[in-house]
């Protein structure tokens, strides 16, 4: 498998690489990894994702109870063996079969070690690393991984880590002829990986290669701050000079948009779109987005100076522009399921709950929104105070999510609303208790709970207590 950095995959993926990495920053591994997840199954030629999703796993892992990780270990003993038969065949297919599981528990050696089979089937050595480095970390009593691991990362342009890995082993094995052996042919390899600085060339050359390694940093996405994006604007604008293309603007104006410089954004985006001739929902998403950050930001300051009337026209105006878009791309792409939703989320956001109903009806049709259009449409039916119809909905969209993740917590939440207006309290309770156990104060569960305690509920007496 031929590697990719960022610069060079879909747009879509180091995006969602960066936004993983501020919800990480902020403690939420959970949504970080339900972010990447679907990301790392369509592009594993992208060898950062698996070191990031990785990274958030075990962090994820740690706060998770044991009941949510033995739903991952059972899983696993029904794929690993069919993603092991699938390695042979088709290695691509069974890596991103091992990525489910592991989302929902990390530590799972079975996975792991099918993972690297998958992986050095097919030439992708830095799913190997990532596999068995998850094992170093989780066990790292377990020696029995350290000598495929170093042979892994040297395979990936990794010869230092290597190295060290392998002086561990002579550490523990100071006798072990072989090993001192092999650590000095990973020492050979480590020097001539350092003596790639120290060749001909002067200073200035050499600074101008790190300076450019640092710019390839952030075009695959692990440097993303404002001060970064500045550097990486003025090199787009450097290159732009020299030779002008839709993909640079583009990623200009991803940069404005970090810096947020959200006019200059939305002026690169409109010239991209004009560039290119046809309509781009992707690109008008992008467009929308920039031109009612611009709104916000001067609304925020204008109400800072006092100015609270000019303020609320201006976030009026986002709103109505943001909404003539939602409906404009769903008009023009009436068979496009996310667009659809868009809309009928839109609609449900307005208190218009009958067209929003006919909507998510629609494109619950469609098998990668069916969930979500569930959850909504019990959303809709509790909105009707139809608590059966809002039960029915919701249960099914439950059924459909096997692990406790963000999409489950809401469907739950709005289940036990939905409990909640049918007079159901035993049933509510057991909603909210799941969700609480999840998130502790995710929404209003804590005081839902305290309200219901004198229905019984011990978990919500617990809590007025």
């Amino acid at each position: 498998m031929e590697r990719k950095t960022f610069s060079k995959a879909k747009i879509y993926v180091r995006e969602s690489y960066n936004r993983a990495g501020k919800l990480a920053e902020k403690g939420d591994y959970a949504a970080a990894v339900e972010i990447l997840l679907p990301v790392i199954k369509a592009n594993p030629e992208v060898p950062q994702l698996f070191e990031r999703i990785r990274e958030y796993e075990i962090a994820w892992h740690k706060k998770k109870n044991i009941f949510a990780k033995l739903g991952g270990l059972v899983i696993s003993l029904f794929i690993a063996p069919i993603a092991a038969v699938t390695a042979l065949i088709n290695p691509v297919t069974a890596m991103a079969m091992c990525e489910g599981p592991l989302a929902m528990c990390v530590d799972n050696p079975l996975i792991l070690w099918t993972l690297v089979l998958a992986s050095n089937m097919a030439d992708a050595p830095w799913g190997t690393v990532s596999a068995l480095n998850t094992i170093r970390i989780l066990h790292p009593a377990n020696s029995m991984v350290l000598k495929p691991l170093a042979e892994a990362m040297q395979r990936n342009n990794q010869a230092g880590e290597a190295l060290r890995i392998h002086q561990k082993m002579v550490a523990a094995s100071p006798n072990d002829l072989a090993a001192k052996e092999e650590m000095r042919s990973a020492m050979a390899l480590a020097t001539l990986e350092r003596g790639r600085w120290e060749e001909g060339g002067n200073t200035q050359d050499k600074a101008k290669d790190a300076g450019d390694a640092v710019i390839q940093q952030m075009l695959e996405g692990t440097i993303h701050d404002a001060a970064q994006a500045e550097v990486l604007i003025r090199k787009f604008n450097e290159d732009l000079a020299k030779n002008d293309s839709v993909d640079l603007r583009r990623k200009l104006a991803d940069a404005y948009m970090v810096a947020e410089k959200y006019d200059e954004a939305f002026r690169e985006y409109e010239t991209v779109a004009k560039k290119l001739g046809v309509d781009d929902p992707v690109l008008d998403k992008q467009m929308e987005k920039a031109h009612c950050l611009s709104l916000e930001k001067q609304a925020g300051q204008a109400e800072a100076a006092g100015n609270h009337e000019q303020a609320a026209a201006l976030r009026a105006e986002a709103a109505q522009y943001r909404a003539d878009h939602i409906y404009n791309r769903a008009m023009k792409s009436p068979n496009d399921a996310q667009l659809q939703f868009d809309l009928g989320e839109l609609y449900f956001e307005l208190g218009e709950f009958e067209q929003a109903r006919t909507i998510f009806t629609k494109t619950a049709e469609f098998a990668q929104k069916r969930r979500a259009c569930l959850v909504y449409l019990g959303r809709c039916a509790i909105q009707f105070n139809d608590a059966p119809g809002a039960i029915e909905f919701l249960q099914n969209a439950v059924k459909e999510m096997y692990r406790m993740d963000k999409y489950k917590r809401e469907a739950l939440y709005f289940l036990g609303n939905a409990f909640e207006l049918a007079g159901d309290t035993a049933n509510a309770v057991d909603c909210y208790t799941k969700v609480k156990a999840s998130m502790e104060n995710y929404r209003d569960v804590p005081q839902r709970l305290a309200q219901l305690a004198p229905a019984g509920s011990s978990e919500a007496a617990a809590d007025q207590a």
